[in-house]
């Protein structure tokens, strides 16, 4: 039986700017190995791995989610206070395309 998700996999062309990104939002390095590396935050276990392809094309993904290409396409992390961890962010110079929006 199921239990629950055990990781999201995320290739990318820059493994350590990810994880100082993931560690920016609070997770730590539960493990390290030859394939990639595991981050942890409570029960949210992203696993980041470089891709072996030779210049990549970018990811595009549309905020109407419809037009975009097959693949995981989004996480969502719950938060206590997405306005606080958006001003945090900011602070330690995480980049953004706009402030956090309601889109219930």
């Amino acid at each position: 039986m199921i239990k629950g998700i055990d990781n999201v996999g995320g290739c990318t062309t820059e493994v350590e700017r990810l994880i100082a990104f993931y560690q920016k939002l609070g997770f730590s390095e539960a493990y390290r190995n030859d394939r990639g590396v595991m981050v942890a935050a409570n029960s949210v276990n992203p696993f980041i791995f470089a891709t072996q392809q030779i210049s990549p094309p970018p990811v595009r993904r549309e905020l109407g989610l419809f037009g975009n290409p097959p693949g995981i396409d989004h996480i969502n992390l719950a938060v206590a206070d997405v306005d606080a961890l958006y001003s945090t962010l900011r602070a330690a110079g995480v980049r953004f395309d706009g402030s956090p929006e309601n889109q219930c």
